[in-house]
């Protein structure tokens, strides 16, 4: 059909004689044709992609994990957690400013918690039921708690039975190798 609207527009020696007798319409401009396609994915998300190529369910879970409760509000969790990892930018300096077991304590639950919040993170994103089983995010999460709770007892009896959280750091810091005279 191709050629024989090319033959026939070539025949008549002109563009416009070749477009009127293809009875082709104006082209819409591109922003339209976008548009339109963005309004029908909207409407009809999967149509596209089935009329490409059909498409194989594969269950993946999406929702959130069951160790969350299903009537917790977690932006209250969420600034709780930013408000802690700003907290810690003023304790880490106070902390080796003026060392005392009020600071040491303050900077051990900090790290603990946030570090225990960022593990935990990772336990919910790649430790999926549906992934890995039902058994395994469990004991995970549960040997997460076991490492945080051991970690802050640690860090209190380090705290009060020795020089403190900070001034062990400092100490730590300060030990000169071998070489260095």
């Amino acid at each position: 059909m191709l050629s024989s609207l090319v033959l026939r527009g070539a025949a008549r020696g002109n563009a416009v004689n070749l477009i009127k007798s293809a009875r082709i319409t104006p082209l819409k401009a591109y922003s339209t044709i976008v548009a339109n396609a963005q309004r029908q994915a909207l409407a009809k998300p999967l149509a596209l992609t089935q009329k490409v190529a059909p498409v194989a369910m594969r269950g993946i879970a999406v929702s959130a994990p069951k160790m969350a409760s299903a009537g917790t509000n977690h932006t209250s969790l969420w600034t709780i957690e930013r408000v802690v990892s700003l907290g810690l930018l003023a304790v880490i300096p106070a902390a080796f400013l003026a060392p005392s077991q009020v600071l040491d304590a303050l900077l051990a639950v900090s790290v603990v918690i946030h570090t225990h919040w960022g593990v935990e993170a990772m336990v919910v994103d790649y430790m999926r039921p549906a992934v890995v089983g039902n058994i395994l995010p469990k004991v995970a999460h549960i040997a997460l708690i076991i490492i945080s709770v051991a970690t802050l007892g640690g860090l209190f009896y380090y705290i009060k039975n020795d020089i403190g959280l900070a001034n062990g750091i400092k100490r730590f810091w300060a030990i000169k190798g071998k070489d260095s005279s």
